[in-house]
């Protein structure tokens, strides 16, 4: 938890440990090993030790086009059972680690890239949940677009630092606050509808309501309700940031202080440069809607500086004006990109 501008609890919900996440193969992590295969290097204990990357990863499209898949690697190791389990369920410690020395109140899992088969995901999510719990100090959250994954995870969890967070129900997926029900989870609250995303604010709250008293009717309590107003990337939809942000005033008015507000701060910068300044700027500007948590990676977007940064500065003025619409096109904001002024972010 950290506090906001307001001094308000901020819950956070450390992103980092998904089978999507890359290295560049010319980064500093990714090294080259004696045999000429690659590896990413990390200290274990003090000892510097060399992961080498599974084969089905380096032999995918992404391998080849200079990114290493280092969470689905590990995954896949500690999955193989070999001489190289130990080291990958290491590997996934220190990044969980890492996620909680930055302030991580949940630490988000997800292994759905590891394999297509739904049983074969099951058991990647298993062994990530237990991999993870054994030296954690916080709960675990777990993402999946698959309902039977987030079920797998849900029964491989003892929840030992706490209540589990699942991620995520909605109006097309209610069978998830089966699963919540069932195991005693917190669980994220997808404004989506059957028909698909929302266009508009309105939209927003009226899914978010129905699904919100869907999962109270199923007993679970409001407080792990998180309700997720969903942010879309402002590069594809201009007033999507804008209308989340709404949407969450207009929950919290409902709702009260009763249930969580959340979501993939994160998601609205996709596709655009300079991305630590649109996070940083949209998790402000969410805790000042009312949202109190977030799914974000702590390290790269450290609460300290989100919520003690100038808003006068000309790179939060212009990424608040890109979020809010009043940039629709980012015209301004990226001619202060390619003009190297947005505080020497790239």
């Amino acid at each position: 938890m950290r506090p906001d501008r307001r001094g308000q609890p901020f819950l956070v919900i450390g992103e980092n440990i998904h089978a999507t996440r890359v290295l560049r193969r010319s980064g500093r992590h990714v090294v080259e090993r004696p045999d000429g295969s690659v590896g990413v290097g990390f200290e274990d204990g003090g000892e510097r030790v060399v992961l080498p990357v599974h084969p089905a990863v380096a032999e995918a499209r992404d391998f080849a086009a200079g990114k290493v898949k280092h969470v689905a690697s590990a995954i896949r190791w500690g999955l193989d059972g070999g001489e190289h389990a130990e080291t990958a369920a290491a590997y996934i410690r220190l990044l969980a680690a890492r996620q909680e020395a930055a302030g991580a109140d949940w630490l988000d899992l997800n292994a759905d890239e590891v394999a297509t088969d739904s049983d074969a995901r099951a058991e990647a999510i298993a062994w990530l949940v237990t991999t993870v719990e054994a030296t954690a100090r916080v709960p675990v959250a777990i993402d999946s677009s698959d309902a039977a994954v987030m079920a797998a995870g849900a029964a491989a969890s003892s929840q030992p630092r706490g209540r589990l967070l699942i991620n995520s129900a909605s109006l097309e997926r209610p069978e998830v606050l089966d699963i919540a029900q069932t195991f005693g989870t917190c669980v994220v609250l997808a404004c989506s509808s059957p028909g698909g995303m929302p266009a508009s604010a309105e939209d927003r709250v009226r899914n978010g309501i129905e699904i919100v008293e869907l999962a109270l009717a199923k007993q679970i309590p409001a407080e792990a309700c998180f309700v997720d107003p969903l942010m879309l990337p402002v590069a594809v939809e201009p007033e999507a940031p804008a209308h989340a942000l709404e949407a969450a005033r207009q929950l919290r008015a409902e709702y009260g202080t009763g249930v969580h507000l959340t979501g993939g701060l994160s998601n609205v910068s996709f596709g655009m440069p300079a991305r630590r300044v649109l996070n940083d700027a949209f998790i402000d500007m969410a805790a000042d809607a009312g949202i109190d948590s977030g799914i974000v990676d702590p390290v790269a977007s450290d609460l300290g500086r989100v919520f003690g940064a100038s808003r006068e500065s000309e790179a939060c003025r212009l990424a608040r004006d890109l979020l809010l619409g009043r940039d629709p096109y980012g015209g301004a904001y990226m001619a202060a990109f390619r003009a190297g002024r947005l505080d020497g972010e790239a």
